[in-house]
């Protein structure tokens, strides 16, 4: 099986709104306080197609997403192949998982979201403000769960989003300094600190289900907003990775979730953004895919960023808007499974 995650910038904006069914796909987008300009729409839509058809994958996770009708409009009009869909909670952005079910897949449903007392459907608590005052949270973003049968064994895929580190006028408010600069690490820390609450849930939950089947097959994919190495809020504010928590701790080996990219020694990044902090672009690994223990040492694996793939879809137009030029501001990652006993 080969499973293909991508985070697709703002995809949810490519449609008309309303009940449409089939959905009615904009000629062009003036964009929004949340998602840029797109000068031709299914001209995206198109090349966006084309990355996922140059990956050739069983499964996508997309992060982004629009509702289940205009999911299918997509799907039907630009990668090859019948797909089943799935769509995740959220009323602008969703989380999707979509499936073609003639090759190593042959089943997608949706999968149990409470087990043993925790359910990622309903709040958590936690102290976001670090006013010592525990706070019910809702996930920004619920993760999806869902369960398929691929080469006739059963798997577990959760696709999540973690909140976004962004705070609104966070450059200018750092850059102004003093009490500005304070309000801006007030945010920053609130948001982290949220994130951190999401993953604690995501990993008590991934817990559970090997606490009850150490053999789970379980896939976990997404964008965790979060990459190796530390950052400037982990070096002064002792902030944490959030991808070792939801990867696992070092002290439950046979819990910890393997990396595919960096287990298969990749050096491709995901995503680039400008850190006004340390004043520079960053490379980062965003985007992630983990597998449980029981397919990294029963199955055979691979995994890699889907560059030329990502990069064959680019269009150095300057004169275009910036949205126009990229298929996302994301790169794929892609992962290839397959059970070494069959």
């Amino acid at each position: 099986m080969r499973i293909m995650n991508w985070n697709i910038e703002h995809m949810n904006s490519w449609w008309h709104g309303g009940a449409n069914d089939p959905a009615i796909m904009l000629d062009s987008f003036t964009g929004n306080n949340f998602s840029p300009p797109i000068t031709d729409v299914p001209a995206l839509a198109k090349r966006v197609g084309n990355v996922i058809n140059s990956v050739d994958p069983d499964v996508v996770t997309i992060q982004e997403g629009a509702g289940e009708p205009e999911m299918k409009d997509f799907f039907n009009r630009f990668v090859n192949s019948e797909w089943k869909i799935l769509r995740g909670a959220g009323k602008g952005q969703s989380l999707i998982i979509a499936a073609r079910l003639d090759r190593s897949v042959t089943s997608l449903e949706q999968g149990e979201e409470s087990i043993g007392g925790i359910d990622l459907s309903l709040p958590f608590k936690a102290d976001i403000n670090a006013d010592l005052e525990v706070d019910e949270i809702n996930f920004a973003r619920k993760p999806q769960v869902a369960r398929l049968t691929v080469h006739d064994r059963s798997m577990i895929i959760i696709n999540n989003h973690l909140k976004s580190k962004f705070v609104k006028n966070g450059e200018s408010l750092y850059k102004a300094g003093g009490a500005d600069r304070l309000q801006f690490f007030g945010e920053a820390l609130k948001a982290r600190r949220r994130i951190s609450g999401e993953a604690f849930r995501i990993r008590t939950f991934i817990d559970k289900l090997l606490d009850d089947n150490p053999a789970e097959r379980i896939v976990v994919t997404g964008d965790l907003n979060d990459s190796e190495g530390a950052d400037f809020f982990e070096e002064n504010f002792l902030t944490h990775s959030v991808v070792d928590r939801v990867f696992g701790s070092i002290f439950r080996p046979q819990k910890q979730l393997t990396h595919i990219l960096f287990a298969s020694n990749s050096t491709d990044f995901t995503a680039k953004f400008y850190d006004f902090i340390k004043e520079k672009e960053q490379k980062l690994v965003i985007d992630h895919i983990g597998i449980s223990q029981e397919i990294n040492q029963n199955w055979s694996w691979s995994g890699r960023v889907a560059v030329k793939e990502y990069e064959t879809q680019i269009i150095n137009d300057h004169t275009l808007q910036e949205r126009d030029q990229h298929p996302s501001d994301h790169r794929p990652v892609v992962a290839d499974l397959s059970p070494t006993n069959e």
